[in-house]
């Protein structure tokens, strides 16, 4: 599946792209960047999801240095609301401090959200090992996190393989620098959900991108 990846400063620009293409894409990938855990910064509130209509799911990953903060802001602002943000399915973290981490995931499936653990192009698979009974995804980044438009990282594609051989009833999926030119060969590691950001909103149409690079996906696992 192609999930378009929403990357902005303001959560407003952040909804613009969401408005774009809510009507073609299923899931929609945001993320939030507070430049202390990588470099770059997005909005930070996530709360103001709650008051945010959409039709698409939307997949928030936490590149910040202290996710389990972000879910219990959101949810003790808004108890009124389902223990959910209003709109999001699923919520990713980057897999970095084992404490942090664990904390997290247990907040965040007790509030019912799907669960995911993102890993950077520099760490191992060890770094997942103790959740990956947990969890619902993996997501593998394979650009330096924190900006959208970066240079892909080829070598996460061998992880992307090694992993779908040892785990392959576990969803994966990979995150930046995905272009035409390297597409196939991403779709060809196997995984499961390719998030696009600049690819599809650099585009004079997103939505034509979005559905471009979906059919081509489509072909790709039909001859397949």
């Amino acid at each position: 599946m192609i999930l378009p990846g929403v990357l902005e400063e303001t959560f407003e620009k952040a909804t613009e792209r969401i408005r774009s293409v809510e009507e073609i894409a299923k899931i929609i990938h945001v993320d939030i960047v507070d430049g202390e855990l990588t470099a770059g910064k997005t909005f930070l509130d996530i709360e103001k999801f709650n008051s945010f209509n959409t039709t698409a799911d939307i997949q928030i990953h936490l590149m910040v240095k202290n996710p389990t903060d972000y879910l219990k802001r959101a949810h003790f602002l808004f108890p009124m609301f389902t223990k959910k943000i209003r709109g999001v399915s699923t919520v990713i973290t980057q897999a970095v401090d084992y404490k942090e981490t664990r904390g997290f995931l247990i907040l965040a499936k007790k509030l019912g959200y799907k669960i995911g653990l993102s890993l950077n192009s520099n760490q191992e698979q060890i770094s997942l090992d103790p959740f990956l009974n947990t969890i619902d995804l993996v997501d593998f980044m394979s650009v330096i996190p924190g900006k959208q438009g970066g240079a892909f990282i080829p070598s996460v594609l061998d992880k992307i393989r090694k992993f779908k051989t040892e785990y392959p009833a576990l969803l994966t999926q990979i995150d930046g620098g995905i272009k035409e030119y390297n597409f196939q060969e991403v779709l060809n590691s196997g995984v499961d959900n390719v998030i696009i950001g600049s690819g599809i909103f650099n585009s004079e149409n997103p939505k034509n991108k979005f559905l471009e690079f979906s059919k081509a996906a489509h072909g790709s696992t039909t001859n397949s």
